[in-house]
Parts: C-alpha cells; sequence; structure tokens
C-alpha cells in the first residue's frame, strides 16, 4: 500500500500566505481531497470551501475523506476549470475571500486567463495562492542513482505527453500578474526522495502506472521492474536525491 504524502509543507506555505478561521476558500481541481482537508481545517466550521475537479472517481475520493474525517464545511462540485465557471453561478461574486490550488495551473494551456475568471468571485483584496512544481533544474545528486534518474524520465516523458508545463512554478509569478493579480511573494523547497515532502518515487510509479502506460512511456512491467531498482536504492538513506523543486506563489485581487 503506498504511504500517505506528507503535507507539512502545503499546510505551512497556506499559512503564510494567510488562509486562516473563517475564510470562504475556493480550491481548484481539487483530486481525492488532500488540499482540500488543509483548508478546511485551516478555515474552520466558521469558514467554508468550494472545491471543484473534473474527475468524478477523485470528487468521490474527495467527498469520502471529508466524510471519514467528519468534515461538513466543504462543498465538492464537478467542472472543468479550464472550459467554465458554471460550478460557481449558484454563488454571489466578490463573496470569497481566497483561490487556491496545488498542481492544476502546470495543465491549463492559459492558466493566466483561468484565475483571471475566477477571480470574479474574489472579494477586493481577495488572496490567491497556488502551490506548483518544477522539474528543469533537477534531479540533483552527488552519487549515482540510476533508478532514480530513470524515474524522473519517465515522469518527464509522461507530463511532456500530457502537455503539461515543467517549469510552472518559475512561471507562477508572470502568470498571476497576467491574471490582473497584485503578486506578492513566491517561495520554493526542493523535494528530497525519502524524506517525507512528497510520495517517494516507488509509490508515485506506482499511482502514475496507467498515466505512464497511457503515454507510452512504459509497460506495466517495467514500471514494476524499476520500482524494485528505486527500492534498492533508496536503502541508503543517506543518499540524497532531488527529485523535483515545489514553488508556492501568492497575490491579491486589487
Amino acid at each position: 500500500m503506498a504511504a500517505e504524502r506528507d503535507n507539512r509543507m502545503t499546510r505551512r506555505w497556506l499559512v503564510d500566505a494567510g488562509v486562516t478561521d473563517g475564510m470562504r476558500v475556493i480550491e481548484v481541481g481539487c483530486g481525492g481531497g488532500e488540499v482540500t482537508q488543509i483548508l478546511a481545517e485551516l478555515v474552520g466550521p466558521s469558514g467554508s470551501v468550494v472545491a471543484f475537479d473534473r474527475d468524478q472517481e477523485a470528487l468521490a475520493i474527495a467527498h469520502d475523506r471529508m466524510r471519514e474525517r467528519r468534515i461538513e464545511h466543504v462543498q465538492f462540485r464537478s467542472a472543468d476549470v479550464a472550459e467554465e465557471c458554471s460550478t460557481l453561478e449558484s454563488f454571489q461574486e466578490e463573496s470569497f475571500d481566497a483561490l487556491a490550488g496545488r498542481r492544476v495551473l502546470m495543465y491549463l494551456r492559459n492558466p493566466a486567463e483561468v484565475l483571471r475568471r475566477l477571480s470574479g468571485w474574489l472579494r477586493s483584496g481577495g488572496l490567491v495562492v497556488f502551490e506548483e512544481t518544477d522539474s528543469t533544474m533537477v534531479p540533483a545528486r552527488r552519487s549515482p542513482m540510476p533508478a532514480h534518474d530513470r524515474a524522473t524520465q519517465w515522469l518527464a516523458r509522461m507530463l511532456a505527453a500530457e502537455g503539461a508545463n515543467p517549469a510552472m512554478g518559475f512561471d507562477l509569478p508572470s502568470t498571476l500578474a497576467e491574471a490582473g493579480l497584485t503578486f506578492e511573494r513566491i517561495r520554493a523547497e526542493a523535494v528530497i526522495q525519502g524524506q517525507g515532502t512528497q510520495y517517494p518515487l516507488r509509490d508515485l510509479l506506482g499511482l502514475l502506472r496507467s498515466r505512464l502506460i497511457t503515454a507510452g512511456v512504459a509497460t506495466q512491467a517495467e514500471v514494476d521492474a524499476l520500482a524494485a531498482g528505486l527500492e534498492a536504492e533508496s536503502l541508503d538513506r543517506t543518499s540524497v536525491y532531488v527529485s523535483e523543486m515545489s514553488f508556492c506563489a501568492w497575490g491579491r485581487k486589487p
């Protein structure tokens, strides 16, 4: 069974950006609800979260996550953020305090236009905070770790096949500005394999197996074989392998 992702970095960044008790938050591309849970815990029962995603299976998982944790101040909506805002039409414009998301802008053809549209539901001075990845200056390591290198190469090829922007982390400030928002701050941290900030590559390959196969990057047998190699290389916990950089930027609606 894959390990639960350690989300402390995301939580810390959301707190630093200003997500706090009582806020009404829109979450873009909620997936299985990991960030939704963090947002709901930060805003508390006096606040609320409206989270949406186009993947019905992911929404079902997210809904179950909230139910298991008895979190009741979250609403889930089905929508493709790249094509519509109809999921928010039942809410009054300028009625939300924050707009947030993780690893979603990288998949959008025009992320600035999407942010511009969605910010219509933010009050003046409302917060916009997004966490995105960068894979253009990694991997980094001192000693050879060929299985890890191959895994990061596969992931890069998969993202390229899916049309994702591998440098979205670097592009966050300019994207916020292009959307008509006031950029405030950006931070970045290295994702070091085995140190708790993300899924280990072995688990990540398992989670993304179907996407790797669909993209023509690897077969199921190749994924399974590489997972064994990753496990062997991970036995030495003193080896440092930076698999990606994670960025978080925030700004405000004027």
